[in-house]
């Protein structure tokens, strides 16, 4: 009973929030002398280089750490990591050899075996810790060449709040954009769905 009424509190709670916008503060921060640069459509995004290297050679590390514990339990797990870990050290040995200005768009990392389809670049694992560092004022962003120091952020429910079905139940859940101009041209879109 708790549970249903639980469940029934929160429905309603995010049936009355069913879209919020904000501002995210952007650096206002000189460049530094080794930027890699993130191209997404009408954006730009300059971050230092050495903070790339550095957050993607602790993951690497901890990546390492997996392989070494399961090297001798599980053929499928140490196949897995070890694909992962060769892909982050490629990436750091990129970066470490990386002048001003490079694209880290080519860089190409995600988890898991070898997969053909996933070696295009543009990796969502890079896009994610850019974001991080966009909200933390920690990445210099430009729109169409021009530098902004602010970008707006909205939240909306999927079907429009409805739980009249199980099925709009079942598949609630948010979509978030940060953007500059207007919401459909956005740097970030995420869709988070509560499904069970």
């Amino acid at each position: 009973m708790k549970f249903v009424i639980t469940f029934l509190l929160l429905l309603l709670t995010f049936s009355v929030q069913s879209q919020s916008e904000w501002v995210i503060e952007l650096s206002s921060e000189k460049p530094n002398s080794r930027m890699g640069v993130w191209t997404k459509g009408d954006y730009t995004i300059s971050v230092a280089i050495d903070s790339i290297s550095l957050h993607l050679n602790r993951c690497q590390q901890s990546i390492q750490r997996s392989l070494d514990y399961y090297r001798d339990k599980d053929s499928n797990l140490v196949n897995y990591f070890l694909g992962s870990s060769n892909r982050y050290k490629t990436a750091v040995t990129q970066l470490e050899k990386a002048n001003n200005g490079f694209g880290l768009n080519t860089l190409i990392i995600y988890e898991g075996r070898e997969n053909q389809t996933q070696n295009v670049g543009n990796s969502t694992i890079i896009e994610s810790y850019l974001k991080q560092l966009v909200e933390h004022r920690k990445a210099i962003v430009y729109f169409k060449g021009m530098r902004i120091y602010t970008l707006c952020c909205t939240s909306e429910q999927l079907n429009q709040g409805r739980y009249e079905t199980v099925s709009d139940i079942l598949n609630s859940g948010f979509v978030t954009k940060t953007f500059y101009d207007e919401p459909s041209n956005c740097l970030f879109f995420e869709s988070h769905i509560y499904g069970w």
